[in-house]
């Protein structure tokens, strides 16, 4: 409470970043009533199963407890949604509300300390498991307040760490130590979000001025927005140049979240483990929009136009989608004409896709239908849907950033009003016009119109799921270099890999990969490696360095963070697979089993100890 109130009223706040203190409260208010129902299902899993380490007195006081600050919570939201937020009170509400975050997390750091003990393994992995999942989804909802994420993560975490490290158990000392990098890692994505929400926030206020400035004098307006383009293109271009430092906490973090589904075995933890990896997703889809915002406004996405068949890639997209839509008791509709366009594949998919996403996010009821047609040398593909409409003066500023219409509507955790500014900066890029036709109440109809493609040149690039290799039933105690500086990535690449059964062997470069073969004299199956190493050393020199020591064409696999397009050039004439930060770990998975059925190694490794490989 204390961080909180001098973040609050620090440096006497000016005009400007109170405006800006609105705009993350909002953000903030929106995640209010599902961070309620989460914390109330928490609470009654922990009052079940505490109920033989704790008295029904004390578990029934704490769950009053919980449910009353539940109670003003919910007064509080009731009373800000009906009385507008404004410079005047908006300092008030954000200590009402860390003072109310600060409660709540006390008492189930509380609670959780009396709870967990040595000698009941389940119900302390339980906590744990309610406890690392509110962490989680804290990062997703209260990081825009840096004091409230705070406030929120270190009494809910800080009790449990201290008592475990005071266990006699090894392993207790060593999941205490986890926890403290788990809270490290989860600070950090946090305060990346943080960043990024706050330089875009500026950037909004910023661009209002100037708007307002052009009624006042015209030429003194156009050169600020010359100055302010510079600016923002900079912004942009080091954004996307920093990349690779930016996604590796979230690569950490998602890798570190497979792992710990895969070691949870009971099916209670295994609902909590994927609300874990919900907020995770969350969190990391926010965080790749607005890095997408920033490569395209940077300009270093590269544009690759080829002849598209329609049909097949807009029926994957209605299969993708079917799912979304029958869970939200809506009909969606894919009306497609046998087309070609010519275009870039991946960015038209792009940008169909949030079209798609966000009209099924803001219909209720009714239908979302998908459309191409062709129109003499054009293709005109649509998006309509039977949603609340948007009205004239709406249309205006609908591609903004974090612009959401109908907030009332939107569920919290499906995102920040990123998706349209991303198809309109796609269709510029693409050069390829949008159009918005819409009305309160009647639904909207978004359209766009490409240039026509030639059959005899089209391919079906629509993927082919029934062909592809089950990758679960993989070679077996598979020996797997990783080559990375990060510390964080190669713990969690490490913890992942062997929780799947293969042997890991870590290293910080291509000369310590050499000493560590060196003296275990061993060949490895497959190589991975970070594609920016420390000493100017890129992944590619590093698996060289190995071949050439190992004598022997080593499958290998670049991950990386870079998208700047010299780099991403240079990592395409490797000639291997490469695979983006944060990536998925069935990909992950999938590409190791692929590029392992190249290695020759495999067999031979099969009789090593695992111990051979640290």
């Amino acid at each position: 409470m204390v961080c909180g109130c001098l973040w609050v009223f620090s440096n006497m706040a000016s005009s400007r970043e109170l405006d800006c203190r609105i705009q993350r409260f909002s953000l903030i208010r929106e995640q209010i009533p599902i961070v309620m129902a989460g914390t109330f299902l928490a609470a009654l899993a922990l009052f079940f199963f505490l109920e033989k380490g704790l008295s029904t007195q004390v578990r029934g006081f704490w769950l009053a407890l919980v449910v009353l600050i539940n109670f003003l919570r919910a007064l509080c939201l009731r009373y800000w949604f009906t009385h507008k937020t404004t410079r005047d009170n908006i300092n008030q509400r954000i200590i009402i509300a860390c003072v109310l975050a600060f409660l709540m997390s006390s008492a189930f750091g509380l609670h959780a300390y009396m709870g967990i003990s040595e000698s009941d393994v389940l119900t302390t992995l339980l906590i744990l498991m309610i406890l690392t999942g509110m962490v989680a989804a804290a990062a997703g909802t209260s990081a825009y307040i840096r004091p409230m994420f705070l406030l929120v993560v270190v009494p809910l975490m800080l009790p449990v760490t201290i008592k475990m490290f005071g266990f006699e158990q090894e392993i207790c000392q060593w999941v205490s130590g986890m926890i403290l990098v788990f809270l490290i890692i989860c600070t950090g994505a946090a305060q990346i979000v943080n960043a990024s929400v706050a330089q875009s926030i500026d950037m909004r206020f910023e661009n209002q001025d100037l708007l307002e400035d052009l009624q006042l004098e015209k030429q003194r307006v156009e050169k600020a927005l010359i100055r302010e383009a510079q600016a923002n293109q900079a912004k942009s271009k080091f954004i996307a140049a920093a990349s690779h430092d930016l996604r590796q906490p979230m690569h950490s973090l998602r890798l570190f979240t497979a792992t710990l589904e895969l070691q949870t075995r009971d099916t209670r933890h295994k609902t909590l483990v994927s609300q874990i990896d919900t907020s995770v997703k969350s969190l990391e889809g926010l965080f790749n929009a607005l890095l997408d915002i920033s490569k395209l406004d940077a300009g270093t996405e590269l544009v690759n136009k080829q002849h598209v068949q329609l049909h097949s890639l807009l029926l994957q997209l209605q299969s993708d989608f079917q799912p979304l839509a029958v869970g939200k008791g809506i009909e969606f509709v894919c009306d497609v004409e046998d087309c070609i366009v010519y275009t870039d594949l991946v960015l038209l998919q792009r940008l169909i896709r949030n079209l798609v996403s966000n009209a099924i996010r803001y219909t209720s009821t009714g239908t979302v239908t998908l459309a191409a047609k062709q129109l003499g040398e054009s293709v005109l593909i649509s998006v309509t849907d039977t949603g609340p409409g948007i009205s004239t003066k709406d249309q205006i500023r609908v591609f903004d950033e974090f612009v959401q219409l109908n907030s009332d509507q939107h569920a919290s955790g499906e995102g920040i009003g990123l998706g349209l500014a991303i198809v309109k900066r796609i269709s510029i890029l693409l050069d390829i016009p949008i159009s918005l036709v819409s009305e309160p109440g009647l639904g909207a109809v978004f359209s766009v119109k490409i240039t026509c493609g030639q059959f005899d040149k089209a391919e079906d690039k629509a993927e082919d799921k029934d062909g592809e290799v089950n990758y679960l039933d993989d070679v077996e105690n598979l020996f797997v270099l990783v080559i990375d500086d990060e510390p964080a990535v190669c713990l969690a690449v490490e913890v992942l890999l062997e929780v799947w059964g293969y042997v890991v062997m870590t290293a910080i470069s291509g000369d310590a990969a050499v000493t560590q073969l060196r003296e275990i004299d061993e060949i490895p199956d497959v190589i991975i490696s970070d594609y920016r190493l420390s000493n100017n050393e890129t992944g590619g020199s590093a698996i060289e360095k190995v071949r050439n020591y190992l004598e022997q064409e080593i499958p290998a696999i670049i991950i990386t963070g870079d998208i700047a397009p010299g780099q991403l050039s240079d990592m395409k004439k490797l000639g291997l697979p490469m695979l983006y930060k944060p990536c998925e770990p069935d990909e992950l998975r999938k590409l190791l089993v692929q590029q392992a059925g190249v290695s020759g190694n495999t067999a031979a490794y099969h009789q090593l100890s695992p111990c051979k490989a640290t």
